[in-house]
């Protein structure tokens, strides 16, 4: 039994470097499908509540979002760091920029 253990854990140190880059390039996937992979009405919806600054309502639109885009399960356990790395390539998008912009603006411009 000593001898199986030894043997499976050889080969689970053996081959953590590819899983390692394996989770790494999946993480990048989901993190581009978060950003690049949303419709134009995702990017307006997304851009409507970041203006509002209120992050209780854009999680459960990130949930989602999360739900089409998730390679692995086991990438749920990092999803606030993919979200946020997310948001983070949202923001100098041109186009999420454009339209935050323009819903900033007309937000200042209500009476």
């Amino acid at each position: 039994m000593l001898g199986a253990a030894l043997v499976v854990t050889g080969f689970s140190f053996y081959h953590s470097p590819d899983f390692d880059t394996a989770q790494a390039a999946m993480d990048r996937a989901t993190v581009d499908c978060l950003t690049r992979g949303l419709t134009h009405g995702e990017k307006v919806r997304i851009a409507r509540i970041t203006e509002m600054s209120d992050s209780e309502i854009l999680d459960p639109v990130y949930a989602d979002l999360l739900a089409r885009c998730v390679v692995r399960s086991d990438q749920w356990d990092r999803s606030p760091q993919l979200v946020t790395s997310a948001r983070q390539m949202l923001s100098h998008d041109p186009e999420f920029r454009q339209l935050l912009n323009a819903r900033t603006m007309e937000v200042a411009q209500r009476p």
